[in-house]
């Protein structure tokens, strides 16, 4: 987001441009203010989305691979996880971000893979620790949004897995590259990928490999297939009996190697089984009544033994509408009570199903969450023996010793030892002896560092960050190096602003759509000392999912506030009760909004649409329009010390202006050649002594920047994953930059003089 110093700050920018130790705060109750607590995905802006297009090769790529730290190098800053979330998990009741894919090692229960929604591939060697220990695996490689995950049966030392890429994300489907499929032989110490340009915004569900097969089943395109070990691919949907349409799931035959079930999301829904490795198929839904038309969503699972027991969960209008269970492969099909999973009708996402390992009758279904707070998980298990009625009992709360895990499941596995292991928008969890009430469930997230983070800033009084992430809430550092973080509130995370030039940090927080807007303060010890309302009822009638909030530059009592087409305004809020007031339109987009500059509280600009406004006396203008081919401004950031010097990007083009908007030139400049589009995100950087002042820009591969004003851009800093970077934070009084990213968590970046132009950056 922009710019967002206070005026302490700001001094000893001006001045050089012209010439701790924290502790644990009090920790909120997660389930106070429920009412904000409701689940709910994001939906999805057509306006942000263009038609996919193959990402260069990211600079560092052949640099970095065995390269040491540099100067100028990222590190990490976590979540590894945060605690005190919002489940029900002890000891700690931890979270570490979305996990859409998993896969259980056949033999060993302490071998465990998982695919994050956002960030990427991960290993653990010791998955029954208390905490155990993770390996990022796909750092460096293009995409980290992974919609599949499975090892191939073929391979007997169990070291050929792969992965679909895919953005799964109910952060309105934010995310990574979809390019293809990434496959490793050696247990993941390296990746190969596979079907970049052929499966290029192919949105993968589901993955089959059979040694030189390959089966890839995307949402939107269909089914497939490859023979020579994806070197080609070929689309089968519409061919040997397979009907043309999206796939809502795919699921193999354990104990018969050639046999796969998929269903089709076509004009009809349709459930089929092949016995040949995709390469023809045979219709198996009749008998399944519930199916109705192609919305929705349909989940399959397959037990083992000779008769593979297969279940079906379908989905209808989010919410799920019907349960069957065929014994001899589709012949015929019997229909199971239907439970309740789905409150939230969140069910095209998150639905998940799996059949017990040791009884070819239970079936385990999880929807998104409860109907209460604290809107935890909602998990059940189904015995297609019991009476109709009776069949599903919970697994969670009363029924697993009162624990349950975080809301919004995505999928579900067993591990060798008979462990249910259960992946969602909040982590990863272990349900012992899941055939019973006697078990409960244990945090499977060690140090994995997979958080979704849209918005940031730092507490220069604490030296602390403060986070807004996808529905996981708002996390503060409990001291600036522990990886370790807390929840400080819960739902969806807001826009995060903090205004600090006095002796305390005073935090403006949020749930989703501006929910429980409140300002919380805290000392130096970063112990929260004060909490207080904002007041938006009846004032605030335009909330965005995540409303943005900016804290003014130059006065810390002002603070700017952005509806779907109102703005907000404060001019006490640092005063005992703060106030909002609606100062008309435009409204503003999800990021786009700069406040404030040296002696001149009242300068902003906002984006509105393909638009950047300005304030003037009458209100907001509409400046000169961008540059040709401008789309939907994600992003405006000013130069505090010269306010005329103004930013704005949209997707994949950056736009500058020297004279308020006046006119505006675009900057792109050499970013289609190295950098992959979908701009969030930009910041500026201020000069520091000889150095010139620079502008950073966050894009799906990463950081990049350039002086200020020009279009000459490169990689900013090493060892970034190749991650979307939604949110930057420059803290001048630390020369340190801040980077959010969606599915890799939290990095910093300590820009020094003599180091600032290392990887290749000139001024």
């Amino acid at each position: 987001m922009s710019f967002r110093s206070t005026r302490m700050r700001l001094a000893a920018a001006v001045a050089i441009a012209c010439t701790v130790s924290a502790c644990m705060a009090p920790v909120r109750s997660e389930y106070a203010d429920s009412e904000y607590r409701k689940r709910g995905a994001e939906p999805v802006d057509p306006a942000e989305y263009r038609e996919p297009v193959l990402p260069p090769e990211r600079p560092d790529k052949q640099r970095l691979l065995g390269a040491p730290p540099s100067a100028l190098a990222w590190i990490e800053r976590g979540p590894a996880p945060t605690r005190s979330a919002q489940v029900r998990v002890p000891p700690n009741n931890e979270v570490c971000g979305g996990i859409q894919a998993l896969a259980p090692h056949p033999t060993n229960a302490n071998i465990l893979y998982v695919g994050a929604v956002n960030g990427g591939i991960w290993r653990t060697g010791n998955a029954l620790a208390a905490s155990p220990t993770w390996t990022p695996q796909t750092d460096q490689l293009p995409s980290q949004s992974i919609g599949a995950l499975a090892f191939d049966p073929t391979d007997t030392s169990h070291q050929t897995l792969v992965a679909g890429l895919g953005r799964w994300s109910n952060f309105a489907q934010r995310g990574d590259d979809e390019v293809g499929v990434y496959r490793t032989t050696n247990g993941g110490t390296s990746w190969t990928q596979l079907g970049a340009s052929a499966l290029l915004g192919q949105k993968m569900v589901a993955v089959w490999p059979r040694g030189a097969t390959i089966l890839a089943a995307a949402r939107n395109g269909g089914l497939w297939r490859s023979t020579d070990t994806g070197a080609s691919w070929s689309l089968v949907s519409g061919t040997g009996g397979l009907p043309a349409g999206g796939i809502g799931d795919m699921a193999a035959h354990p104990d018969a190697p050639l046999r796969v079930y998929i269903s089709v999301l076509g004009a009809t829904r349709n459930v089929l089984r092949s016995d040949d490795g995709g390469a023809t198929w045979t219709d198996i839904s009749a008998g399944i009544t519930a199916m109705g038309s192609s919305s929705g969503n349909v989940r399959l699972a397959v037990g083992p033994g000779a008769s593979g027991a297969v279940f079906v969960a379908v989905v209808n209008t989010g919410a799920l509408a019907g349960v069957f269970r065929s014994a001899n492969q589709g012949t015929n099909w019997t229909a199971m009570d239907v439970p309740p999973v789905h409150p939230g009708t969140q069910g095209v996402v998150n639905t998940s199903i799996v059949v017990d390992p040791g009884n070819p009758n239970l079936v385990y279904i999880g929807g998104d969450r409860i109907t209460a707070s604290p809107f935890t998980a909602n998990i059940r298990r189904g015995d297609a023996t019991a009476v109709a009625g009776s069949q599903f009992t919970t697994i969670m709360d009363a029924n697993a010793g009162n624990t349950t895990p975080h809301a919004d499941s995505r999928n579900m596995a067993f591990d060798v030892n008979g462990n249910l292991l259960q992946v969602d928008d909040g982590c990863i969890y272990r349900r012992a002896t899941p055939t019973s009430s006697a078990g409960t469930w244990a945090s499977v997230a060690g140090n994995l560092k997979v958080m979704e983070v849209h918005d940031l800033d730092h507490d220069r009084v604490s030296d602390i960050l403060v986070i807004g992430t996808q529905d996981n809430g708002t996390h503060m550092q409990q001291a600036a190096t522990n990886p370790i973080w807390v929840s400080i509130n819960g739902g969806d995370g807001g826009d995060v602003a903090i205004e600090d030039s006095g002796t305390d940090g005073l935090r403006f927080i949020s749930s989703q759509n501006l929910g429980g807007f409140r300002r919380a303060t805290y000392s130096a010890a970063n112990a929260q000392t004060a909490n207080v309302s904002v007041p938006t009822g009846g004032i605030v009638t335009d909330p965005q999912f995540v409303t943005p909030v900016e804290v003014n530059v130059d006065d810390p009592s002002r603070m700017l506030v952005g509806g779907i087409n109102t703005l907000y305004e404060s001019s006490n809020a640092n005063a005992g009760s703060p106030t909002l007031a609606s100062i008309g339109g435009p409204g503003a987009n999800r990021n786009a909004m700069a406040y404030g500059a040296s002696g001149n509280p009242g300068v902003a600009y906002v984006g509105r649409g393909s638009q950047v406004f300005q304030r003037t006396a009458g209100g907001f203008v509409a400046t000169t329009a961008l540059p040709a081919g401008a789309s939907t401004v994600t992003d405006v950031a000013l130069d505090p010390i010269n306010p005329a010097r103004v930013w704005a990007i949209d997707d994949n083009q950056v736009f500058f202006s020297s004279n308020s908007g006046t006119s505006w030139t675009d900057i792109t400049g050499n970013l289609p050649a190295i950098s992959s589009q979908d701009f969030r995100t930009i910041e500026f950087i201020h000069a520091d002594g000889a150095v010139p002042a620079r502008i950073a820009l966050g894009t799906r591969s990463g950081v990049y920047a350039a002086t200020s004003g020009t279009g000459d851009w490169a990689l900013f800093g090493d060892f970034l994953p190749d991650v979307l970077v939604f949110d930057l934070r420059y803290v001048h009084d630390q020369r340190t930059l801040y980077a959010g990213t969606l599915g890799r968590g939290v990095w910093s970046l300590r820009v020094v003089a003599g180091s600032l132009f290392s990887n290749g950056f000139e001024p």
